[in-house]
């Protein structure tokens, strides 16, 4: 019997498989969202000096901290497109069944990570959310580059999206870790605020990938306004507020020449002429 990995892309998926695939896909987005609006308005009662979400974001401000407005309505906007995707399952056409369900074992694995995630966050239990983090950056950025070209519907809710929020959530939560609280502390994030933009720049520009390049803006912006209201003689939200604009522009410029039928040169790119049309075209010109 063949092995049958389901993180690959597939033509075809039995009934059984699909089926399996929408069960677990609601499930899980839904324990999510049930985890996420419970903790943003409770803390853990069963761990002492827990905090809620947010507030245990505020209780550790460090160098990569994000602001909590914007950072939340980025996470509901993402929930809510996520509905959009899961809706596809029910789709009548096979093609969009078939582009939802090959990323559908890493979008439940995702949705499971984060619910681990959340549940370690308000428990303080930093170092073992550090390393969820990891092996969910690993698991996006597989599904990224196994799956690059899905259409936009899956692309987004269930790839770019949670993968922009866990790379820089995985910086965040790791300051937090190492209790970066002081100068020395803030200059290596410094540094380090650059490996986002080489990564980012990556997907972006050489992947050609505005929409995750749509999402690391916003993250960043929220990066940016945080460190602002953290530290304002500090270069940290300078920096953010650039890789922001790099990363907004360059999103806006890819966007606006893929959807005008132009590259990146912003030369028309022209269908490549059929085989058969050349072989035909002598007959063509002869009387």
């Amino acid at each position: 019997m063949a092995f049958y990995n389901p993180f690959s892309k597939h033509e075809t998926h039995h009934r059984n498989t699909l089926i399996a695939y929408q069960v677990l896909s609601v499930l899980s987005w839904a324990l999510v969202v049930v985890a996420g609006i419970y903790y943003s308005i409770h803390s853990a009662s069963d761990t002492k000096h827990s905090h809620n979400i947010w507030k245990q974001a505020d209780k550790h401000p460090t160098a990569f901290s994000q602001n909590n407005v914007i950072t939340g309505i980025y996470w509901i906007i993402l929930l809510l497109s996520q509905v959009s995707y899961v809706w596809h399952f029910f789709s009548k056409s096979t093609v969009l069944v078939t582009s939802a369900a090959n990323v559908a074992p890493h979008f439940i694995l995702s949705n499971l990570l984060i619910f681990a995630f959340i549940m370690l966050w308000v428990r303080n239990h930093f170092w073992p959310a550090e390393i969820i983090l990891i092996v969910h950056v690993l698991s996006q950025s597989s599904a990224y580059w196994t799956h690059l070209g899905s259409p936009p519907f899956v692309h987004w809710p269930a790839i770019a999206g949670p993968y922009a929020w866990a790379l820089t959530a995985l910086f965040w939560n790791g300051a937090v870790a190492v209790h970066a609280h002081n100068l020395p502390s803030r200059i290596v994030a410094n540094v380090f605020i650059w490996v986002i933009f080489l990564i980012g720049w990556v997907h972006i520009f050489a992947a050609k990938d505005y929409i995750f390049g749509y999402s690391l803006s916003i993250l960043t912006l929220s990066l940016a306004v945080k460190q602002l209201a953290i530290k304002v003689i500090a270069l940290q939200w300078i920096f953010a507020f650039v890789i922001f604009a790099v990363f907004f522009v360059g999103s806006l410029y890819i966007s606006s020449a893929a959807y005008s039928g132009r590259n990146l040169w912003l030369k028309r790119i022209v269908a490549p002429e059929s085989s058969n049309d050349r072989e035909r075209e002598p007959l063509l010109n002869n009387p």
